[in-house]
This record gives C-alpha cells, sequence and structure tokens, in this order.
C-alpha cells in the first residue's frame, strides 16, 4: 500500500506547486497514512529533496530578519501537526502557506512557489514539536473524555437515585 501512495504524495505536492491542487488537498494525503507508516512520509522527504529545483538552505530567519521570523512565527502559530510513530517517527506541520515535513534529521518546506531544504538541527525541533502538538492534544482529549465520562456516571447515579423501589 505504501509504495502506491509514495508516487501520489509528491505528484499532490508537485500539483499543489502548479495550482492544480490546493495545500488542502496535498494534507489530507498525507493525513490519511496511518500512524505507523512514517517511512512513507520520510520517503516523501527524500523524493522531495531529490527534486531539481530545490533550494538547499532553508532555516529559521536571523535575528536581523524581523519580517522573515514574524513570518515563520505566523505559520508555526496558526499551524496545525500531525506526528506518525516508531519506528519510522515523523511529523507534518501545516501553516497557512506551507507544509513542513521532517523526519529529525533532514527536513522540507513546501510551499506553492517552491521546496526548501532544512538543517538537521531545525529538523529535530520541529520533529519535537510536531510530537510535543500531537501528545498535548490527544492528553486534552482523554481528559475530556474521562470529564464527559464522569458526567454520565454521575448523572446516571442521580437519576437512578431517584427512582423509587417497590417494596
Amino acid at each position: 500500500m505504501s509504495e502506491q501512495n509514495e508516487p501520489s504524495l509528491i505528484g499532490a505536492v508537485q500539483a499543489w506547486q502548479a495550482t492544480q491542487l490546493t495545500q488542502e488537498d496535498v494534507v489530507t494525503r498525507f493525513t490519511a497514512l496511518p500512524r505507523d507508516e512514517g517511512h512513507v512520509v520520510r520517503q516523501a522527504i527524500t523524493d522531495l529533496l531529490a527534486l531539481p529545483d530545490i533550494t538547499t538552505t532553508a532555516a529559521a530567519p536571523s535575528a536581523d530578519s524581523a519580517p522573515a521570523t514574524d513570518a515563520w512565527r505566523a505559520e508555526l502559530m496558526a499551524g496545525r501537526a500531525r506526528a506518525w510513530n516508531s519506528p519510522d517517527p515523523a511529523g507534518l506541520l501545516v501553516g497557512p502557506t506551507v507544509l513542513i515535513l521532517t523526519d529529525g534529521q533532514r527536513g522540507v518546506v513546501v510551499s506553492a512557489g517552491g521546496t526548501r531544504a532544512l538543517s538537521s538541527s531545525v529538523s529535530a525541533s520541529l520533529l519535537l514539536l510536531c510530537q510535543t502538538i500531537v501528545m498535548a492534544q490527544n492528553a486534552l482529549n482523554e481528559r475530556e473524555m474521562g470529564t464527559l465520562r464522569q458526567q454520565r456516571i454521575e448523572s446516571a447515579s442521580t437519576s437512578m437515585s431517584e427512582i423509587d423501589i417497590i417494596s
């Protein structure tokens, strides 16, 4: 199954860059992958890095480039995250105008205008960020489910205590 997905992921990215698909169409292709198929995302990163028109250096902007720093901050703060688990961990950050794919050692920033490689240090930080966001969201979901479960139990016990017994 993953071999069928690999070309379609790169094809989807290239179709987005050629304005034939939307960014959300590309995100849907990636998020459709099961959480244990990080190797497919890793292969997509390898394939994207092998493209002839990739910009080879992309890192977080330096301190003296305030507009670029603000743009990165806006992308990250408005983003969504997805993480794939071991043995092949990978992460996806989806900003308003970019997709960031990382496997912790390599990464790419994909936009409608092109693809840029990330440094290994930035890639590692971004994978950790993806994993942390997903873990925090899962913890919130579990807590909310626990709260709802407790409310249901309390509601049922209150309702049942109001039922008179027949003696």
